[in-house]
């Protein structure tokens, strides 16, 4: 097997975008200038990993177009009656160089990058009176997540699923920031590069949720923890197919004991609010935030009420709930267009409908993970798992499950979070679509496996860097 590169990144893999100037390519990478100035302490550094959580929060990641697209093309969502044409061309499957997912991946990069520059300075930093160790060891840790998370949404987006394809072409690891123009990685060489991050985050943590390092930085469960990192881990596993690992971790965090199942009673009012107690890691929406997409936040694009509501909940997730479910009450009905109805994950909070937090890792997601795990081989009891959220979402417990009971079961409990999406691919499912309203213009079934369960390369990475190999088929 070739030997996992330490690739540099590259101005190309930034280049073309409207937030870069043409000067990008004489400038230093980022944070280059200054490194030795901002990334020369403990609180420099501090400063620095906040920093980089601002990235998840943009309009191309979390905050929308990342979590929008994968439930939209796996027949969760549907452009609604409101549509103003925003994620139409997602939609209908309609994808090649120049209207790919651009923006998560220079933001990915950018992440990356700005992560590598905090890992590898701390080998260097001389500790300060009144610092210590193991608040260095955190914030490293934090660093790590960070990277394995980003390598982790890009890897799953632009090359075929791990578990149909795992040495063809990923994307490039990067481990250090330079100017360069890196190869793609295999997709098993990108996953080895994440679950080793995710393996020393865990030994770097001190604890969880470390008030003393965090303290007075808000939710808390906006910033990487060790129980982020087992859960990450988790679900790694899972889009390997590594059943065992996958269940360990997932029943280390269901076993904690630090995180409870919304009930049937809560489940309604949890939604956009900070540090619920099913969260493990959550992307802290703020209007402050320096990436916050304003009319094109997420709850904008989920809301009847608004100008916008471009996506809608499909009638055939919509007929996937049964009587007495209480997620299906968090579905509202447009004012102006009865009959259509629209996800309520996304509220808004502090009396703004345009800012929220978008959950990534959750608890119910560890029960159904495990519940999958189980079902292919690892020890204990899938119907106990799966039971275990149905009873809290007012319905009675069932006698008996199976691998597509709890496809469904997560397309219920986590539509609107992003998932579905991977959830088709990692367990090479055919899309079958009905096109509901005749907004569908093109690709209508999508079959696995196809070209289209890779997004291509954005033309501008591949026009600035002579050593990108574009996806086949494109």
């Amino acid at each position: 097997m070739k030997k996992i590169k330490y690739l540099l990144v590259v101005v190309s893999l930034v280049v073309g975008f409207s937030s870069c100037g043409d000067d990008y390519l004489t400038r230093e990478p980022l944070l280059e200038n200054s490194r030795e100035l901002i990334l020369a302490d403990i609180e420099g550094m501090s400063l620095a990993i906040n920093g980089i959580y601002a990235e998840f929060y943009h309009s191309a990641w979390y905050s929308a177009g990342f979590p929008i697209i994968s439930d939209l093309k796996g027949n969760n969502g549907k452009a609604s009656p409101m549509s103003s044409g925003r994620y139409q061309t997602n939609y209908n499957w309609y994808q090649d160089p120049s209207n790919t997912q651009g923006g998560l991946w220079f933001r990915a990069y950018r992440a990356i990058t700005s992560a590598c520059n905090i890992i590898n300075a701390a080998e260097e930093i001389e500790l300060r009176p009144g610092e210590n160790q193991a608040h260095l060891d955190h914030i490293v840790a934090e660093a790590l997540f960070i990277r394995a998370l980003a390598h982790f949404d890009l890897v799953r987006t632009f090359a075929q699923p791990f578990t149909y394809r795992p040495d063809g072409v990923g994307v490039p690891v990067v481990l250090e920031t330079r100017i360069a123009s890196p190869e793609r990685n295999t997709t098993r060489e990108v996953y080895q590069q994440i679950l080793a991050d995710l393996t020393e985050a865990r030994g770097k943590f001190s604890s969880d949720y470390n008030a003393e390092y965090r303290g007075g930085s808000g939710n808390l469960k906006g910033f990487a923890s060790r129980d982020a990192a087992t859960a990450l881990l988790a679900r790694v596993h899972l889009y390997m197919g590594e059943w065992n690992q996958a269940a360990t971790y997932a029943t280390e965090i269901i076993d904690s004991g630090r995180y409870t199942l919304y009930t049937a009673g809560n489940y309604g009012s949890v939604w956009g609010q900070n540090a619920q107690s099913e969260i493990i890691f959550e992307i802290s929406g703020s209007t402050g935030n320096s990436n916050w997409p304003s009319w094109e936040e997420i709850g904008y694009i989920y809301n009847p009420s608004g100008s916008y509501g471009d996506v809608c909940a499909s009638n055939d997730l919509l007929n996937l709930f049964e009587a007495g479910d209480v997620r299906k009450d968090l579905f509202v009905e447009g004012p102006q267009n009865p009959g259509y109805f629209w996800p309520g994950k996304y509220p808004g909070k502090e009396g703004n409908e345009r800012q929220n937090n978008i959950p990534v890792l959750r608890l119910s997601e560890m029960y159904l993970l495990r519940a999958e795990a189980r079902l292919n081989g690892a020890p204990g009891n899938a119907l106990d798992d799966y039971n275990a959220i149905r009873t809290r979402r007012g319905l009675d417990a069932a006698t008996s499950v199976n691998m597509d009971i709890v496809f469904d079961e997560r397309r219920r409990e986590l539509c609107f979070e992003g998932h579905i999406l991977f959830d088709y691919a990692r367990t090479q499912r055919s899309l079958i679509r009905e096109d509901e309203d005749n907004r569908i213009v093109g690709n209508v079934n999508i079959d696995f496996p196809s070209h289209l369960w890779a997004m291509p390369i954005p033309i501008a990475e591949m026009e600035a860097n002579p050593n990108m190999q574009q996806n086949e088929g494109y």
